[in-house]
């Protein structure tokens, strides 16, 4: 992959989220856009940064509340050595814009949230892909600031999202271990609480209506660096394909709450 192609790092910065066990950390783009950069390789996984490639594009495709992320390049020089010292390094990597807000805490933010409807469209998107680690953390509460002429800025806040690194329930999974699709998933409770199968329907068929084309190029385009094997690939997109075909069964098998 040619790094021109790419926003490139322009600047690294002070501070870094919280919670962040991949220590991630923030840099200025030549785009103008400040970004948080998870590293590749990542100690949580050989495919974390590819797994938060392929669930952005997936998450966009079929519209859940996922941030928009993408490749990005941090040359050598630019690298602070207190990034270095834990774990920085050049290369290609995966990097998000950086928001304002919060993690999400389900019993204060629910109330405040303007995009509920996208709740099902998320619990749709995790059963599809399985994504672990995800019952208490890993969504976020993030804060919009809006400013029409002549009248006061109003902040929204909308449910994200984050840390969607363990597809499959796996940061360093395999062609072998994701040939057999999974035939349940147990959503985060608190998202559970708040769905039925009246609002599960049809955020079920916007996932059956994705073209196939489509669901396979978000796997494609990635850096050779990262060595995702095309055995792997292929894996990966023929989980996600059969996933989706048994999707009503998998979130009902594990969530028989929801009615």
């Amino acid at each position: 992959m040619n790094r021109q192609a790419v926003p490139n790092a322009t600047m690294g910065l002070p501070g870094k989220p919280a919670n962040g066990g991949s220590n991630p950390r923030f840099y200025d783009f030549d785009d103008g856009v400040t970004r948080l950069v998870k590293w590749h390789p990542s100690g949580h996984g050989a495919k974390a940064c590819y797994n938060e490639l392929i669930t952005s594009r997936l998450g966009q495709l079929l519209g859940a509340p996922i941030l928009r992320g993408g490749i990005i390049y941090v040359a050598d020089d630019i690298i602070p050595p207190d990034h270095r010292n834990e774990g920085a390094t050049a290369g290609f990597h995966f990097g998000i814009a950086r928001m304002e807000g919060e993690n999400f805490v389900p019993t204060q933010h629910y109330t405040e949230i303007e995009n509920s409807s996208a709740l099902p469209l998320a619990a749709v998107f995790l059963a599809w892909l399985a994504v672990g680690d995800q019952e208490s953390h890993n969504q976020f509460l993030q804060r919009l600031e809006k400013r029409q002429e002549g009248s006061p800025a109003k902040t929204t806040k909308h449910f994200r999202l984050i840390d969607m690194g363990q597809v499959f329930g796996d940061c360093n999974w395999t062609a072998a271990n994701v040939r057999t699709v999974h035939d349940n998933y147990r959503l985060p409770g608190h998202l559970s609480d708040k769905l039925t199968w009246a609002k599960i329907q049809p955020a079920i068929k916007t996932l059956q209506d994705l073209k196939e084309a489509d669901i396979r190029d978000c796997f494609n385009d990635c850096p050779e660096e990262w060595n995702i094997a095309v055995p792997d690939r292929e894996a990966g997109i023929g989980r996600v394909l059969g996933s989706r075909a048994k999707i009503e069964e998998i979130i009902r098998v594990g969530n028989p709450s929801i009615r």
